[in-house]
């Protein structure tokens, strides 16, 4: 479990979320696979999309939502 999560929070908080991060392996499991699905998905491109004036505005967009959903898999790990 990464700091992040009880960064700040009074004690009492603190133990309840951890707590709940450790009860909550199976669906932070799934969301996992969720998110790794969704990078596969954005991360397929077609051949007409290189012929799009706006691909590498595409292509930007598409490693800053993979960067994102990577960040959220590093947060659901224990």
């Amino acid at each position: 479990m990464k700091t992040t999560w009880t960064k700040g929070l009074e004690p009492d908080q603190h133990d309840k979320i951890k707590g709940a991060f450790k009860s909550s392996a199976e669906v932070r499991a799934r969301l996992t696979d969720i998110c790794e699905d969704k990078i596969a998905t954005a991360m397929s491109t077609h051949k007409s999309q290189y012929d799009s004036p706006s691909w590498p505005y595409e292509q930007a967009d598409t490693v800053g939502y993979r960067r994102a959903l990577e960040e959220i898999i590093s947060l659901l790990d224990k």
